[in-house]
């Protein structure tokens, strides 16, 4: 497994600040993951072009860093908005999508993962953990009753279902050809219902539903580590049974306390999940990719980019790998 963080480009759409690239070096980071939502506009195409990814690998590759895993655009009215929502603009979209996979393919990145969801990551409040630190909470009784933003957003299901899996079975055989996994993140927070949505992939079972419906090796999983422990499951026998089967594709390796219907992010030495134990499952599984901390807590005297919390997790990480199998795994 690859030691990762994920970078977002902070002079242009295709700029990293060289102090950032250098900090993720210094750490021991050897892999990165990166967002397009500013790479990947309709006004251009609504596709990843090829000379903007070369000009970001050429900036990793001066810090001795490796393209990992690309995220999919997420949010309203980005690249596969309107699939989500079975609208015919979707017969593009999935175009546009299979062309991404193509031109990631082309320069050996592994991963790609993506979202299928309206409200996704909302109704969060900001709590305190350990020394005060601030992390994201949240309680279903304080947003259960809010419907959906616009009437056609409340999808149920059924619908649900319909919609993603014609979608991941369009996109399936572009990423079999462009040689990259997909890595689908779960419903986070995962409730039964958010915002009118019905949350299909929020549980374990809709989980292995997802990768039984659509059997292709490259069908997997982003394993956010923390949104599995949000559903109050074994999550050590969740990273055994989808491991096993070659079906986790990226690790956001972080923890919480509680579970649906309330929980808080913690440090991730301070949640409920013995942390060691599930490096050792991903370890004993076989799991070869890339393995990234996500939603560290905000320390004090910390930038708004979270330098501090992400140091204070990738050193806790980096010491789980040598304590299971030694420096970077890959």
């Amino acid at each position: 497994m690859h030691l990762c963080l994920g970078l977002r480009p902070a002079l242009s759409p295709t700029r990293f600040d060289e102090e950032d690239l250098a900090f993720a070096a210094q750490l021991g980071v050897t892999h990165v993951q990166i967002r397009t939502e500013r790479l990947i506009s309709r006004d251009s195409g609504n596709v990843l072009h090829a000379a903007d990814l070369e000009a970001i690998v050429g900036q990793f590759d001066d810090f001795g860093l490796t393209l990992a895993v690309v995220l999919l655009p997420q949010g309203r009215d980005t690249q596969y908005w309107n699939a989500r929502l079975g609208r015919p603009e979707r017969e593009q979209e999935v175009e546009d999508v299979c062309e991404t996979l193509r031109v990631i393919g082309s320069f050996g990145v592994p991963v790609v993962e993506w979202t299928w969801s309206i409200p996704d990551v909302w109704g969060s409040r900001r709590g305190s953990t350990r020394g005060g630190a601030s992390v994201r909470q949240f309680d279903y009784a304080t947003v259960h009753h809010v419907g959906p933003e616009l009437p056609d957003e409340a999808v149920d299901a059924a619908t649900m279902w319909e919609r993603m899996l014609w979608f991941l079975r369009r996109i399936v055989p572009a990423a079999e050809s462009a040689g990259v996994r997909l890595a689908l993140h779960p419903h986070d927070p995962p409730t039964p219902w958010l915002r009118g949505e019905a949350r299909i992939i929020g549980t374990i079972d809709g989980l292995k539903r997802l990768i039984e419906e659509v059997p292709s090796p490259v069908n997997g999983l982003n394993f956010c580590q923390g949104t599995i422990a949000e559903m109050g499951v074994d999550v050590l026998e969740a990273i055994r049974w989808f491991g096993e089967r070659d079906r986790i594709n990226h690790v956001h390796f972080r923890d919480v306390r509680g579970s649906v219907p309330r929980f808080s992010e913690s440090f991730i030495d301070d949640g409920d999940t013995d942390m060691l134990a599930a490096m050792r499952a991903y370890r004993d599984v076989g799991y070869r990719y890339a393995m990234m901390p996500d939603h560290t807590p905000a320390i004090a005297g910390d930038t708004p980019w979270g330098h501090r919390g992400r140091a204070y997790a990738v050193g806790y990480m980096r010491a789980l790998m040598e304590a299971t199998h030694g420096g970077d795994g890959g």
